[in-house]
């Protein structure tokens, strides 16, 4: 990934800066510079198959050089090289990297080199439980929604919220307890009713049969 570059440093030194007012670097040419690299994007995308990150900067121009800086002294660092959309893009980063990004003016005067930005894009972390049987079993768990997190999820701290998050989630399931002394009550009002009128209709006709003896 690393670029050596055995030249003097281009970036310095693009176009021959010859000793007058280019030598300086204004303060309304800087703040310019400054308010094009303003208007860089930085995200990032993932890469399924190699499991790794890409780093993209959008809206790169001419003048502006976003940089990974490995060493100055060694002149060693990775450049966003944009195409013609002025997109530049890195890849082979890994999950959990904090990658800072130094913006340098790259323009024909004193303000050449300078720094004008400084972003630092934090990857996520890969989620290695996702198919775990305890994400199989129960996929609301927390650790088991997402495959990108901002946390690094070790198998300890898996194992612990997984068991913790079972223990309330069986606690707040609601238990049928059984009490059998209403049970009872139920099953003798069930079998009273009906016999209360077998008898009511019992007396009822016995009552009718007397008035028509009479």
């Amino acid at each position: 990934m690393i670029k050596k570059v055995l030249c003097v440093l281009l970036l310095l030194f693009a176009i021959n800066v010859k000793a007058d007012d280019k030598d300086t670097c204004d303060k309304t040419e800087l703040r310019r510079l400054k308010d094009i690299a303003s208007h860089l994007s930085f995200t990032y995308e993932f890469n399924e198959a190699k499991q790794t990150f890409d780093i993209i900067v959008d809206n790169i121009t001419s003048e502006v050089k976003p940089l990974i800086v490995h060493s100055w002294d060694l002149l060693e660092y990775d450049e966003f090289v944009p195409d013609n959309n002025g997109t530049g893009r890195l890849s082979g980063f890994l999950s959990g990297q904090k990658i800072k990004i130094t913006v340098k003016a790259y323009v024909n005067n004193g303000c050449v080199a300078k720094d004008l930005l400084t972003k630092t894009v934090a990857l996520p972390y890969i989620n290695p439980f996702l198919n775990t049987e305890e994400c199989k079993k129960s996929p609301e768990f927390k650790f088991c929604k997402d495959k990108l997190t901002n946390v690094n999820i070790t198998e300890k701290t898996f194992k612990s919220e997984y068991a913790n998050y079972i223990k309330e989630k069986e606690k707040g399931t609601p238990k049928l307890v059984v009490n059998n002394t209403k049970i009872y009550i139920l099953l003798a009002v069930i079998v009273a009713v009906p016999i209360a009128i077998v008898i009511k209709n019992s007396v009822t006709k016995y009552i009718e049969k007397k008035k028509d003896e009479i």
